[in-house]
């Protein structure tokens, strides 16, 4: 029942992006690459680890800057993180990439244009600018679009919204520059990623990248959680506001014997009552349970009151990254070209 709005959706989405395209009104500058990472589907893809993975292998080389719209934040116009800066101020995602990346600039912005422009007349403009999640947003052309899609809901099996998940019709995705089918098995086979190619229908220019996720040893937040140590034998109480928990939730009973977990909506903003009963079931389960998280909702929590309802808990988050199963190396040489004629 819900196609025929969908239909109708998509064909918006497919119109807006002709006319953009028709009249030319996209900005590129000329004195910066700017590289995107976007989806077709509304979110759980891993825009996020996806930008970070870029970040790791730009900013060693490049005074690196990231901006988004820093979605659900209680702000509006161009903000550039500093320490002063919250989850509600910059939204959540944003604050992990400032919290971890310190050197980078992360700035937020609804228009990606004004940005842009903003970065650049900062005292120490940044040399290459990542776009998180703007693939939708075309007032701005990319020197790269890396365009993502789910191993287990790749974007020609969808439909626009609300019949589907996607934001506009799968065929958007051949202006990427290439695709990153993430949230792989760690096992996938050589003969499978063919077929996925394939289903993909893949224009000439395209690469096809395959990435998975990995993630690193927990990281104790707190004083209490410095003083417990953690082996098969620890009770886990996980707690997430993300899209798609599920590998996460098979990472952890795959590494500890107990694990309970309550999850809510992404980018679920937690009040007062949530973070006290949560402490109230850690208080009540098996002694030496230890309180677990992800990153971006441990963001979401720094700098606020809840933060000190939590502060004397053994509260540990648990960083995920992103590997490529293959072509690393080809990635980081499309990344360099993508950047030379700018760079010069």
């Amino acid at each position: 029942m819900l196609s025929p709005i969908g239909a109708i959706y998509g064909a918006i989405a497919l119109l807006r992006r002709k006319l953009y395209n028709k009249k030319k009104r996209r900005f590129t500058p000329t004195n910066v690459p700017i590289i995107s990472i976007g989806n077709l589907a509304l979110g759980g893809t891993g825009k996020t680890p996806h930008t970070e993975y870029l970040i790791r292998m730009l900013q060693d080389f490049f005074r690196v800057a990231t901006l988004s719209r820093g979605y659900k934040r209680k702000s509006s116009g161009y903000i550039l993180a500093d320490s002063s800066s919250t989850a509600e101020g910059i939204g959540d995602e944003p604050m992990q990439m400032h919290q971890k990346f310190p050197e980078v600039k992360v700035a937020v912005c609804e228009s990606r244009k004004e940005g842009i422009e903003r970065l650049l007349q900062e005292a120490t403009p940044p040399e290459v600018i990542l776009l998180d999640d703007a693939y939708q947003h075309l007032a701005v052309k990319a020197h790269l679009q890396l365009l993502l899609t789910d191993y287990a809901a790749p974007y020609p099996a969808d439909f626009p919204l609300p019949a589907g998940n996607l934001r506009e019709f799968s065929c958007a995705a051949k202006e990427a520059d290439s695709i990153i089918v993430t949230k792989c098995p760690p096992t996938l086979s050589t003969k499978e990623t063919e077929s996925i190619r394939n289903g993909l229908h893949l224009q000439p220019h395209q690469h096809c990248y395959f990435s998975t996720l990995q993630y690193d040893s927990p990281l104790p937040l707190t004083e209490s959680a410095r003083q417990i140590e953690l082996d098969a034998q620890s009770h886990i109480l996980l707690f997430t506001g993300i899209a798609h928990p599920e590998s996460l939730i098979h990472h952890l009973t795959s590494q500890y014997t107990d694990v309970k977990s309550i999850t809510f909506s992404d980018h679920h903003r937690f009040c007062e009552k949530e973070i006290v009963r949560l402490c109230q079931k850690l208080a009540s389960s098996t002694p030496k349970t230890a309180l677990f998280t992800t990153e971006k909702d441990a963001a979401r929590l720094y700098g606020t009151p809840l933060w000190d309802l939590v502060a004397g808990m053994p509260l540990f988050a648990l960083p995920v990254r992103v590997r490529l199963l293959w072509d690393e190396e080809l990635l980081e040489q499309q990344v360099l070209e993508a950047m030379k004629p700018i760079r010069g």
